[in-house]
């Protein structure tokens, strides 16, 4: 479960507003809220449930958990950076390659997978193939990551329906894919 400290950063981060807005969409004095973010004092239980109530609408869920695919372990810690910038309670796993990022899905169960589109044995495309397969699953955001200028292999993600970042990675283009992640948005 997360504190109230996460969830109302949570909340501030999705609806862009400052602790001041926050605190007067619900009803409480800005001291309030700021104490709250910075954990020196917790919501009374009716105002916990009303926290919790508001991030739902806004498509918050508990914890969101990100799977990166890449054979270049230089992703998965790139990911994990801008990941923890936006939010330090996002969970982020790796798999050096396809077929143990299908065995992690299966476990995991994230909610975004970062899926490299050229590495060894199975390659990206066929990972993103399989995933409606893996039990429990659920609605997964895909976004695929390639160092590849080939119109080919762009145009084979692009009809996969699904969001493409080249390499070199950048922070921001990362921390804006995981902003809208966090707020429940399609980042295709």
């Amino acid at each position: 479960m997360l504190s109230a400290a996460e969830l109302v950063a949570r909340i501030r981060v999705a609806t862009g507003d400052t602790q001041e807005g926050l605190a007067r969409r619900l009803g409480v004095s800005y001291p309030t809220i700021n104490s709250w973010e910075r954990g020196r004092s917790e919501p009374h239980q009716s105002r916990r449930r009303e926290l919790a109530e508001f991030a739902a609408s806004l498509g918050i869920t508990e914890e969101l958990k990100v799977l990166v695919i890449d054979d270049d372990p230089v992703t998965a810690e790139l990911v994990r950076a801008a990941a923890t910038d936006v939010d330090a309670s996002v969970v982020v796993d790796s798999a050096l390659d396809g077929w143990e990022g299908l065995i992690k899905c299966g476990s995991m169960h994230p909610q975004v997978i970062f899926l490299d589109v050229m590495m060894p044995g199975i390659d990206g495309l066929e990972v993103a193939r399989r995933l409606p397969q893996v039990d429990g699953l659920g609605d997964v955001q895909i976004i695929f990551v390639t160092a590849s200028q080939s119109l080919d292999v762009l145009a084979r993600t692009a009809e996969a329906g699904n969001a493409v970042i080249l390499k070199p990675l950048e922070l921001d283009a990362l921390a804006t894919v995981m902003s809208r992640a966090l707020r429940g948005e399609q980042v295709a």
